[in-house]
């Protein structure tokens, strides 16, 4: 008899109508025959349709059977380590650079700060960042160090000078193009100095050759500080004072993320000792982005979050007897590397400018019909990493129609001997090429087929993108096909265990998205791999004795249905899958196996069937007839073989974007949204707009379309009252919904790290291109769920809604009778400003955010407390507390902690168990160079 999974016996049990005998928590009941849910209506029904309402309540399993790089643990790109030599002050210096995370190069002996290791990178390479990684010799880190680099191993320039960390220490820079780095330890310790791993890294930075610069104050000229050269600097001149400030204009709107500022080593003391960041469209209205202070030369503003602007302007707000100066300087920006200073040329054609002007109504093109033998080359003019090309057109336009009917892509080192690292075939409006990453100082895109249409190209673009189809293919290459899936295997043993499942339904939750990646089922090249369904099985049964319905989420597709990593494929609009019928015939092919899999398995609450579908970022009506005729096309694939399991279809980016059910016939389907506000993450109110225009929304299509609705992502970031809000309104109008997500690896300081029920797991990632496979698996199994920090607050909100609680009426406390003392009071500010209800009064520390800074409350006599609601005054934005500790007490003296976290913007709401307290001390225990400042402290006794 052949052996039979877990989940067809879970199923054919289901079927029977027999007793399912499985363990299951105390909190949980299996699911069986009966709880097979079906569209019912604008509701679903177990009894397949028939039986009660069920609302989907629940979470994502992001992460765990797909990548995604800010999230997931499977790596990060490094550049290439092909060619490279090492020498050392002594020891085996190539230890340093073998792959192996349990070898390493060693002084040997105590540090005295004359040790040294150095790399000959075998060419000029573009960088500007180097970790050392000693995780398996604790102890062995460099107490401080100086960085290096050369074009000829005898001249050397200093690009960083920093204390060494423990585990990974880091160094960031601005980009450099050097064949030598030398990394200098110059402290002292009994410890001796070892190396793991070294590694380079090229982040994408802008080309500071197209951005020009002012300043305010009377130094040298600014020019000298964005000119690539670290031994020329702009400087103040004079003493650092509040106001001194310096523009840059980056020519054009650009989506930056953050910036680096060095003081260089010749003024290494000449950093800004308290700065603020401004960025502008127009250089007249300008909008706060970041704020710090200096403590080394190099500083690094972070906007937590890509922001549009054309214009930067760093602010020095301190004061100190040194000058400030700035060396050079980097802006963050985009994920493809910098074109400026490319030397592009081809075989035919038009102007090659027009390649790379990021407009894509200006082409390149050949101007006559398509022959094998044209090309594009590119000289970068130092050796990059990269596993991405992407050839671009005007949408809609004659040149949409003109891609290459088929294409070869070389590199060279030397622009006379070449390797084909791609082939294949180009796709309507947009080709996206991928490969293995590789690193070269020369490319060549080939034409090698014949049509009777030009071929053309808007925009030409180069990145090495982390993503999953990248992390693939690169594990491939490196290990073979049964290595690699034993490297993604060791991740998914580890991501998710039984044990989180026990988490998800203590939680009270019934539901849980689990996001597949498409090559989970097949090989890179179409093919079935031999055994795929063992994850997902698992994790249906699993779930199923808990009573917890999973949605199968094709979370990822060939060439990509959207152009985030998220949907497995950086890439342009349209991505890779649009026009690849051949793609679209092997996700066919995968929704046929599943519906055939878990046909009558009651526990799948349906099938979702593309994740984020996005044909353009500004979809017509024929972008939205292709995406809703491609669900069609699937949508009968599974009726065909399973006729009774709903199917969710995403309505992404809203409603507007798919067809009405009754277009195509659709029956038993789900409609799925997405909403999410990231570019306004720090602003309460966006945040609580969303969520009434999206319930306001809910309740209109409910009674208009009359289909079931599942928000199946979002994140409302530190907001718990907008949370509460958002799941009690849903729950109210027999919305299901799901949480993006169950854990994630960032920290509680980052936006993007709120929105896991776990968080925080500081681990280093494993190097994809060049750890070995054992220094992979070792990295992958430090991220277990125990390694991570429980989210406690956004835990609580969610298990208050799990069961279906419907209402969110906040009981403000009344303030009449309170008093409020603090630590100190500022100029223009009173400790009853905090609590008065007057917007025009408030209280505020009248000094720099240090961590020791508290604002008591006495209520005058114990309530019901059960949230807080902290608010800054919109004048004021940044006078926000960065860190918080909230206790509660009834006497004054004895008192008990009910959550320390962080401030992170202007209003911030903590909700938590109900408790019994008079006295509420809030700690300020984070540093800005802000006062902080108090609007309005609320106090309710229930949410």
């Amino acid at each position: 008899m052949k052996k039979r999974s877990v989940i067809a016996i879970v199923a054919a049990i289901a079927l029977s109508g027999a007793t399912l005998v499985v363990a299951t928590p105390a909190q949980a009941t299996a699911i069986g025959a009966s709880d097979f849910l079906k569209a019912s209506g604008s509701v679903l029904k177990k009894s397949s349709g028939t039986g009660s309402t069920v609302n989907l309540r629940g979470t994502n399993l992001g992460g765990w059977l797909t990548q995604e790089d800010w999230m997931s643990p499977l790596g990060e790109f490094a550049v290439d380590r092909t060619g490279w030599t090492a020498t050392a002050s002594s020891g085996t210096a190539s230890n340093a650079i073998d792959g192996s995370g349990t070898t390493r190069w060693t002084t040997g002996v105590p540090q005295s700060g004359s040790e040294w290791l150095q790399v000959d990178l075998g060419a000029p390479t573009l960088f500007n960042r180097l970790s050392i990684d000693d995780r398996n010799f604790a102890g062995d880190y460099p107490r401080s160090y100086s960085i290096a680099v050369s074009a000829d191993g005898s001249t050397w320039t200093s690009v960083a000078a920093a204390p060494g960390a423990d585990s990974v220490t880091t160094a960031t820079f601005t980009a450099q193009v050097a064949r030598y780095v030398k990394i200098s330890q110059t402290g002292s310790s009994a410890s001796w100095w070892s190396v793991g791993e070294l590694n380079l890294f090229s982040d994408t930075v802008l080309n500071n050759s197209t951005i020009t610069a002012s300043s305010s104050a009377p130094g040298t000229t600014p020019g000298a500080a964005i000119d690539g050269n670290l031994a020329t600097t702009w400087s103040t001149g004079a003493a650092q004072t509040t106001g001194q400030s310096f523009t840059l204009d980056l020519g054009h709107n650009v989506d930056v993320g953050k910036m680096l500022l060095d003081s260089g080593a010749s003024a290494p003391n000449d950093y800004p000792r308290t700065w603020d960041v401004y960025g502008s469209t127009d250089n007249t209205n300008w909008t706060q982005e970041a704020t710090g202070y200096g403590s080394n030369r190099i500083v690094t503003p972070d906007f937590q979050g890509s922001k549009t602007v054309r214009y930067l302007r760093v602010t020095q707000s301190g004061t100190a007897a040194q000058w400030w100066t700035i060396a050079d300087l980097a802006v963050y920006a985009g994920s493809s590397i910098d074109r400026t200073g490319w030397n592009v040329t081809s075989s035919t054609g038009g102007p090659t400018t027009a390649l790379t002007d990021s407009d894509v109504t200006t082409r390149w093109t050949t101007g006559t019909a398509q022959t094998p033998g044209q090309w594009i080359q590119v000289d970068f003019g130092a050796k990059l990493t990269y596993n991405n090309v992407t050839l671009d057109t005007e949408k809609n336009s004659t040149s949409a129609q003109d891609y290459p009917r088929g294409y070869t892509v070389q590199s060279s080192n030397d622009g006379t001997s070449w390797t084909t690292i791609a082939t294949g075939t180009g796709t309507v409006k947009a080709t996206t090429i991928g490969f293995t990453a590789t690193s070269s100082r020369y490319l060549r895109i080939n034409q090698t087929a014949s049509s009777g249409n030009y071929w053309s190209v808007g925009d030409l673009s180069v990145s090495l993108n982390n993503d999953d189809f990248s992390l693939q293919e690169s594990l491939n290459s490196r290990f073979g096909s049964s290595g690699a899936q034993s490297i993604i295997d060791a991740h998914q043993n580890s991501w998710i265990t039984s044990a989180d499942l026990d988490n998800i339904a203590a939680q009270g939750l019934n539901f849980i998205r689990v996001p597949i990646g498409w090559n989970t089922f097949l090989n890179l090249d179409g093919t079935w791999k031999a055994n795929p369904w063992t994850k997902i099985d698992w994790i249906v049964s699993q779930a199923a004795s808990r009573g917890l319905y999973v949605s199968l989420d094709l979370h990822t597709l060939p060439g990509g249905d959207c152009p985030w990593g998220s949907c497995g494929r950086v890439g342009p609009n349209p991505n890779g899958f649009w026009g690849n019928t051949t793609y679209q015939s092997w996700v066919e092919g995968i929704w046929k196996a599943m519906a055939t899999r878990y046909k009558g398995n009651a526990a799948v609450a349906g099938y979702d069937l593309m994740n984020e579908p996005l044909v353009d970022y500004n979809e017509n009506t024929n972008d939205v007839n292709q995406k809703s005729s491609y669900y069609n096309t699937l949508y009968n694939d599974v009726r065909a073989i399973d006729p009774d399991h709903a199917i969710f279809i995403e309505a992404f980016f809203d409603w507007t974007k798919i067809a009405a059910p009754t277009t195509y016939g659709w029956s038993n389907v789900i409609y799925e949204l997405h909403p999410y506000d990231m570019g306004n993450a720090k602003d309460w109110t966006a945040q609580n707009q969303l969520v009434t225009n999206q319930l306001a929304d809910a309740a209109n299509k409910q009674s208009t379309v009359g289909v079931p609705i599942l928000y199946g992502e979002y994140s409302l970031y530190y907001y718990d009252d907008v949370w509460a809000r958002w799941m009690a309104g849903l729950n109210n109008l027999n919305v299901s919904w799901s949480n993006w997500d169950y854990k994630v690896r960032g920290t509680d300081a980052d936006g993007f790290g709120y929105w896991g029920m776990y968080y925080n797991d500081p681990a280093p990632v494993p190097i994809i291109n060049s750890d070995d496979s054992a220094t992979f698996t070792q990295k992958l199994q430090k991220f277990t769920t125990s390694s991570f920090t429980k989210n406690t607050e956004l835990d609580g909100v969610i298990s208050k809604y799990a069961g279906g609680l419907g209402t969110f009426n906040p009981a403000v406390i009344s303030t009449t009778g309170w008093t409020a003392t603090a630590s100190s009071t500022g100029p223009g500010g009173t400790t009853s400003g905090g609590i008065d209800g007057n917007s025009s009064t408030r209280w505020n520390s009248g000094q720099a955010q240090a961590g020791n800074e508290w604002y008591k409350i006495d209520m005058g006599s114990t309530h019901t407390i059960a949230e807080v609601n902290i608010q800054t005054p919109t004048n004021a934005l940044w006078d926000y507390p960065r860190g918080l500790k909230l206790e509660t007490s009834t006497d004054g003296t004895t008192w008990t902690t009910v959550t320390t976290t962080i401030g992170y913007a202007w209003k911030r709401t903590i909700e938590f168990t109900p408790t019994t307290a008079r006295y509420i001390r809030l700690t300020q225990t984070g540093t800005a160079p802000q006062w902080w400042t108090i609007d309005e402290v609320s106090v309710y006794s229930s949410y």
